[in-house]
């Protein structure tokens, strides 16, 4: 195969030879595979010297871990893996998020009042399960303590309390219903 940079070398040539740690056959591969991934790249970028700097450590990226790849006619997969996971490593690393304001500040910060009041509710919400968990028949109370607070499922919860599952089953019900009925609006 006869590819824009004069190599007539195989993909799996190629990709043999920069897993040997050939720095040319590294060149020769990124010239074939190159307009491949840049779309992608590009498209999932904020703006074009991000996308280059994305490329780079995609290729960078190859370089390190190729030698783990096993089935070289997987490379293009591979690639697209590691060209699309470096373009979300670049944005979540604090480097590059450090200064931006997502949103203007007057929005933002109703956003994080909303927030804080929907937290808070739901935090107040779970002081309330607890309470009324605790406060259950001592029948009840054991399961509905594995269950609502610990989030055990039902066959833990038989295996834990050594009761069979339909027990604890059953149990679990008549508690939900008790919570149901206590933790209802007004």
């Amino acid at each position: 195969m006869r590819d824009d940079s004069g190599t007539t070398q195989t993909d799996e040539e190629l990709i043999r030879l920069v897993q040997a740690r050939d720095e040319i056959a590294l060149g020769q591969l990124i010239g074939r595979y190159d307009q491949d991934i840049w779309p992608m790249i590009l498209a999932r970028s904020r703006d074009v010297r991000d996308a280059e700097e994305i490329r780079s450590n995609t290729w960078r990226a190859v370089w390190e871990n190729i030698h783990r790849l096993r089935n070289v006619r997987s490379f293009r997969a591979w690639l697209w893996k590691i060209a699309y996971n470096a373009c979300d490593r670049f944005y979540a690393t604090r480097f590059h998020t450090i200064g931006e304001i997502p949103e203007e500040a007057d929005v933002l910060a109703a956003r994080l009042v909303e927030e804080a009041e929907i937290r808070y509710r739901e935090a107040q919400r779970r002081a309330d399960v607890r309470e009324t968990v605790r406060n259950l028949p001592e029948k009840l109370r054991d399961v509905a303590v594995l269950r609502f607070l610990k989030q055990w499922n039902i066959a833990e919860i038989a295996e834990g309390l050594d009761m069979p599952e339909g027990t604890g089953k059953r149990k679990c019900s008549e508690a939900r219903t008790i919570l149901r009925e206590t933790l209802k609006p007004d």
